[in-house]
């Protein structure tokens, strides 16, 4: 839908075959802006010069900015974008701009990005499509909405062409370029053919930003549970979609009553329970405080603890392919057994014997065996982290261990018998 495949469109408004290349600007229909001519060459150099825009952002040789600059230059008077839309949570998660003001820029992004009527259709058209907003949606369609009349109308942007660079249930991708209306029959079709030029370059950013998206994303969440060896430990994201889990947590979702797992979503045994699992989770993957940080939970005469934590999420300052994809919102899960400490004490003495540890050592010990955090240990215990990281290297020292993950291990056999 809305795709140029073809370039043999240039007698379309305002080029006129034969204009030698020294006379290359018209006036527009109404004669205020000097329009440049695109014919074929133009049109080739404008998109090897975005091409290499985007390749250049995509490897963080140049920032993202340069995308649209480079494009809303070869434009005259044009304002453009690459903005990521994030539709699940009505909000932007990426902007790069050129040549819009920035008032105008910041109420897009704090108010008119959710209004925005020309979102669904970006949500529904295949990645790669090019629109052309006279011809696939004319802004006078939502005249009387507040979008147009309060945003896009006083800009004097009505007119349209952009490309969707990729797309999902969670968020859009997509290169706009808007202009006046009176520069429709110059601009369309030249900018479309820009936009199908570029689409390549666009599709092998998209493969290079999911794919270190996902090993990014993959590394946090085994790293988050190196520390949690002796709980059942796993991480999902916003959607509770399981990213990694440990052995233990493995082992609860086989046995099933205590969480479940399906079609690669994890959910909670009890439906109460489970309500709350969700709304914790729901509210940590959007940045907000959690209501509980912990929800006790019963089954079979058992009781359980579910211990809820956001991983630290990474900005998107520093450039690169990440900016423009950022790292989705993951949340670390733990769940202990509180009843196991009763049925097996799990004496640390003949530890703290074998390796000659301090009784500080040793109830720090204790607190990592129960698959807490070195900070969340330095709590309990009333120490600063400092302090909790010198303990722990001692014990490393005399343990022979060289890693948290190492010592939990070795805590967690000790402490079976």
């Amino acid at each position: 839908m809305g795709i140029v495949t073809a370039p043999h469109w240039f007698a379309y408004g305002g080029w006129r075959e034969g204009v030698p290349m020294g006379q290359d600007r018209l006036t527009d229909r109404v004669g205020r802006w000097p329009a440049p001519v695109f014919d074929e060459k133009r049109v080739a150099t404008i998109g090897s010069a975005v091409a290499e825009a985007i390749d250049a952002a995509a490897l963080g040789s140049a920032a993202w900015d340069e995308v649209p600059r480079v494009l809303g230059e070869a434009f005259p008077g044009s304002l453009c974008s690459l903005l990521n839309h994030n539709v699940a949570e009505n909000k932007l998660n990426f902007q790069a701009v050129h040549n819009i003001d920035p008032e105008f820029l910041k109420s897009y992004a704090e108010h008119y990005a959710p209004l925005n009527p020309w979102i669904s259709l970006w949500q529904t058209v295949e990645s790669g499509t090019v629109l052309i907003a006279e011809r696939d949606c004319p802004a006078r369609l939502f005249a009387d909405t507040e979008f147009y009349n309060d945003w896009l109308r006083p800009q004097n942007i009505e007119a349209a062409v952009g490309i969707k660079v990729e797309g999902s249930l969670r968020e859009v991708i997509h290169l706009p370029m808007h202009y006046p209306l009176s520069k429709a029959g110059t601009y369309d079709r030249a900018a479309a053919e820009v936009f199908a030029r570029i689409r390549g370059h666009l599709r092998r950013a998209v493969d290079l930003g999911h794919l270190l998206r996902k090993r990014t994303e993959d590394a946090m969440a085994g790293a988050a549970l190196v520390e949690r060896a002796c709980c059942a430990a796993f991480v999902i994201d916003g959607d509770g979609q399981l990213r990694e889990a440990n052995q233990r947590a493995v082992d609860l979702f086989s046995e099933g009553s205590v969480t479940v797992l399906r079609h690669g979503g994890v959910s909670l045994a009890d439906t109460r329970a489970d309500k709350l699992f969700r709304n914790e989770i729901s509210a940590l993957s959007k940045g907000l405080p959690a209501t509980l940080s912990r929800i006790p939970l019963c089954t079979d005469h058992r009781n359980w603890q579910v211990s809820l934590a956001p991983l630290p999420t990474m900005s998107g300052a520093a450039g690169g392919i990440l900016s423009l994809f950022p790292i989705r919102p993951m949340v670390l899960v733990s769940i202990r057994d509180l009843d196991a400490r009763v049925r097996d004490p799990g004496d640390l003495s003949a530890f703290a014997l074998q390796y000659r540890l301090t009784r500080a050592e040793i109830a720090f010990c204790e607190r990592l065996a129960d698959g807490h955090s070195l900070a969340e240990a330095a709590d309990m215990l009333g120490i600063k982290v400092e302090t909790a990281r010198d303990r722990v290297k001692s014990i490393f020292h005399k343990t022979g261990t060289h890693r948290q993950g190492q010592l939990v291990a070795m805590l967690g056999v000790c402490m079976q018998g």
